[in-house]
C-alpha cells in the first residue's frame, strides 16, 4: 500500500513518479546505534553495507548529516547521514550493478498505511 502510493499522503506524490516496478523484496537492515554503519543483504540478489563519514569538520564522535536534504526519497524533515559504500552489488529484477566506493546514505523513515503502524 504504502510503497504503490495507494496509501496517499507524500509516498503517493512519489509513486507517480516511478513508471515502472519491476519486482519487491524484503530484507532487514542493520543499522549501527551510533549510525557508524549499515548494511542489508538478500542472499543472492543484494548486498550492501556503508560506513558512516567523519571529517574535519565534524565534531568529535559526530557524523556528517545533512538535515531536510532537498528532494529527500522518504520524505521533507529528514537527516540524511552521510557515507561511503563498502559493498554495493546487485543482480536482481533485471538491474546489475558494482559500486564499492561510491557515497552512501542513511535516511530514518517510519511510514505506515491506513491501518497504522
Amino acid at each position: 500500500m504504502i510503497f504503490g502510493g495507494r496509501a496517499g499522503g507524500w509516498p503517493g506524490w512519489f509513486a507517480q513518479a516511478i513508471a515502472e516496478v519491476r519486482g519487491v523484496d524484503f530484507a532487514p537492515i542493520e543499522v549501527a546505534e551510533d549510525l557508524a554503519y549499515w548494511r542489508a543483504a538478500i542472499p543472492g540478489k543484494v548486498l550492501a553495507s556503508a560506513e558512516a563519514l567523519t571529517g574535519p569538520t565534524s565534531l568529535p564522535g559526530t557524523r556528517v548529516q545533512v538535515h531536510n536534504p532537498p528532494g529527500a526519497e522518504v520524505g521533507p524533515g529528514t537527516i540524511a547521514t552521510q557515507g561511503t559504500a563498502t559493498a554495493d552489488r546487485a543482480s536482481a529484477f533485471g538491474f546489475n550493478w558494482e559500486r564499492v566506493g561510491r557515497s552512501s546514505k542513511h535516511m530514518r523513515f517510519d511510514w505506515s498505511g491506513p491501518e497504522g503502524p
